[in-house]
């Protein structure tokens, strides 16, 4: 698979423009259907996100829970908590299908069967994935046949504990036996 970037930003506060960019290269018109495809919860969470980021691009938003098309959730803006899984839907066909990353968890057949069934013969394929390389690492370059990907990445996340004052804050620490 040979790649060529579209864009480029430089830290995490350009990860939602840069998807709506893609998002609008793919050729999406208002009321087409844009399926996510990921496992509950991280790719789930990742789905809402992204689609916060293109909530204005007038599209249907679904999500397929394991690439499974029979467990699709549209999702929808709520006015208090962004995007939210609103309810059921019965399959439908998607313009854009974006692929998580968590479904490399997952038989890779899976997520081939999706393929067939819900993308529309002019559709587009999205791989989303926190890493760069992420798809061709584990060969689903190979066997998915990617018309997009989206790889993004927060720069060095790390955690601290921080000291105000030569206390430490949150929890006590046990004192040392």
């Amino acid at each position: 698979m040979e790649k060529t970037a579209i864009s480029t930003g430089q830290d995490f506060t350009s990860v939602l423009p840069l998807f709506k960019e893609l998002i609008l290269e793919t050729g999406v018109r208002p009321q087409d259907n844009l399926v996510f495809a990921g496992c509950p919860g991280p790719c789930y969470s990742m789905s809402t996100f992204f689609g916060f980021g293109i909530r204005d691009l007038g599209l249907n938003l679904f999500f397929a829970a394991d690439a499974e098309i029979d467990r699709l959730w549209r999702l929808e803006g709520d006015e208090e908590l962004g995007m939210v899984a609103a309810g059921r839907s019965a399959p439908v066909k998607a313009k854009t299908i974006v692929l998580m990353s968590g479904l490399c968890t997952l038989p890779v057949e899976r997520t081939q069967k999706l393929i067939e069934s819900a993308l529309a013969v002019d559709g587009v394929l999205v791989g989303e994935a926190p890493a760069l390389g992420f798809f061709e690492e584990r060969e689903w370059d190979r066997k998915i046949p990617f018309d997009y990907l989206f790889e993004f990445s927060m720069v060095d996340p790390t955690s601290f504990r921080v000291r105000q004052g030569g206390k430490p804050r949150g929890r006590p620490q046990k004192a040392p036996a």
